[in-house]
């Protein structure tokens, strides 16, 4: 028992000489390669209908529990206004999201209307580089819809632009917020 315990020791001194920040990368990186390698299991087992949808449902479900989580720790409930809601994607984002596989920001465009805007996205640019970019159907959609139910709120999203189809960034409206008091 004292050796296997010394080893334990060891291991969590060399874990905490790496930031935090070098450590939520790496788990964050650790789930996306597990994501990348599950959807090209489903595809090459079930094909591309099944694989993106089976995408969204497992994004969806993932997003609510994540988000879940992320409102206990930070000790936040549902959002009560815009302000908050916007923090919670925001953190959400700096959360799940590695900086080195999405550039992206958010900007206001009227009350009650955000744009967000994805110049670089990680599963893009994988697809692309595999050339089945036309055959993917986005899982982040699914994603952020189970961050809006953990928050117990209906949010509309419009795609105005997509990397996908050839444009710069993505573009994705989000409008209609409805918060109950």
């Amino acid at each position: 028992m004292e050796a296997n315990q010394e080893l334990k020791n060891i291991a969590r001194k060399k874990l905490a000489l790496i930031l935090v920040e070098e450590k939520r990368e790496l788990v964050a990186k650790s789930r996306w390669t597990c994501d990348s390698h599950w959807m090209m299991a489903m595809v090459m087992n079930a094909g591309w209908d099944v694989a993106n949808k089976m995408n969204l449902q497992v994004g969806q479900k993932t997003g609510k529990v994540e988000m879940l989580r992320l409102m206990k720790v930070l000790g936040l409930e549902k959002p009560k206004n815009e302000k908050e809601f916007m923090m919670l994607v925001a953190s959400a984002m700096e959360t799940f999201i590695t900086r080195d596989y999405f550039d992206y920001e958010f900007k206001l465009l009227s009350p009650g209307k955000w744009v967000g805007i994805v110049k670089q996205c990680y599963a893009y640019t994988k697809v692309r580089s595999i050339n089945v970019d036309k055959d993917y159907e986005c899982g982040c959609f699914g994603m952020r819809q189970g961050w809006y139910q953990a928050m117990e709120l209906e949010v509309k999203e419009n795609l105005v632009k997509c990397l996908k189809d050839g444009d710069s960034q993505c573009e994705i409206e989000v409008e209609n917020l409805a918060f109950s008091l």
